[in-house]
């Protein structure tokens, strides 16, 4: 495992050098493009010209991504202590991974609507475009944190086999990312609903909500893969399942609270059609905080 580790992360390095290099070009590529579109210039020679460049540096980009996430995952695999910042690495990575794929489609509605002489949405299309640049500048940063952090762990963890430790850790890593999911979903709900047409939010509230439970769902994923390759018999230990347990029942009565407040905004502001679009998402959400939130106290409440 180890030598598994040293392999990922020396491909990771490699790939994080190119990748910030690619990550470079097509950002300088995205500056040139609003430039032109914004003075109203032709666009055919930039995009004819830098189309397979910034291709190029999209696939580095993503195999980057690749080698980042198997790092992290090898290293939460040997892990026998919960990490924040490697659950936090781990949420972003799959982030940054999924927004390449909008980039692209970002960029491609871009330029078929500027043909088009559609103007009118480009200004808040660059603006998610440059927001998804800053999503993987962040990586970027934090995936050489990663090379460091996975070169100590791997010294660290050499020669331990504890099985309950390391399905401890692997328990809270998937509350961490539980939570950093849900505030990602409310946060980027609330601001959708505030900036951004009704028929946008319900054409697409369904790929948003994938999208965002995308992490969650792979640390789950990772968890139950792990257990069964441990062998493990029991789901819980009896601290993990009395600590599950009261979550479930405050998230239960905080669910029957958030269900009683929806229903009261929808029948005594019929005008408020927006909550018939987002009331389940919001709802999820607010429930994964809250039980990861609470499970999460229990746990270190009672380790103290």
């Amino acid at each position: 495992m180890q030598n598994a580790i040293g392999i990922s992360r020396k491909t990771t390095a490699a790939l994080l050098v190119i990748s910030a290099a690619g990550f470079i070009f097509n950002s300088i590529i995205y500056i040139m493009l609003h430039l032109k579109i914004n003075q109203g210039l032709d666009i055919a020679g930039l995009t004819d010209r830098m189309s397979v460049y910034a291709g190029v540096s999209t696939i580095f980009l993503t195999l980057f991504h690749f080698a980042a996430i198997a790092t992290i995952l090898l290293t939460l695999r040997v892990a026998v202590k919960d990490s924040v910042l490697q659950s936090f690495m781990f949420f972003l990575s799959i982030i940054s991974l999924v927004m390449i794929a909008g980039d692209f489609a970002l960029c491609s509605d871009i330029v078929k609507e500027y043909k088009a002489g559609f103007t009118e949405g480009l200004l808040s299309e660059f603006v998610i475009l440059y927001f998804s640049q800053l999503i993987h500048l962040i990586f970027l940063v934090f995936a050489v944190m990663l090379i460091v952090i996975t070169a100590k762990k791997s010294l660290a963890a050499n020669g331990i086999k504890n099985s309950a430790l390391k399905d401890e850790a692997i328990f809270l890593d998937v509350q961490y990312v539980g939570i950093f999911t849900a505030i990602m979903g409310l946060v980027i709900l609330i601001a959708l609903s505030l900036i951004t047409p009704f028929w946008a939010i319900k054409k697409g509230i369904i790929t948003l909500c994938i999208v965002l439970l995308l992490p969650y769902i792979m640390i789950v994923a990772y968890w139950i893969l792990l257990k069964i390759r441990e062998k493990i018999t029991e789901w819980y230990d009896e601290k993990q399942l009395q600590d599950v347990t009261k979550a479930s029942f405050i998230s239960m009565i905080v669910s029957m609270a958030i269900l009683a407040a929806f229903f009261l905004i929808q029948n005594l502001y019929s005008s408020f059609a927006l909550m018939s679009v987002i009331w389940f998402p919001l709802y999820f959400f607010i429930i994964m905080l809250v039980f990861s939130s609470i499970v999460l106290y229990l746990n270190k409440k009672t380790g103290e």
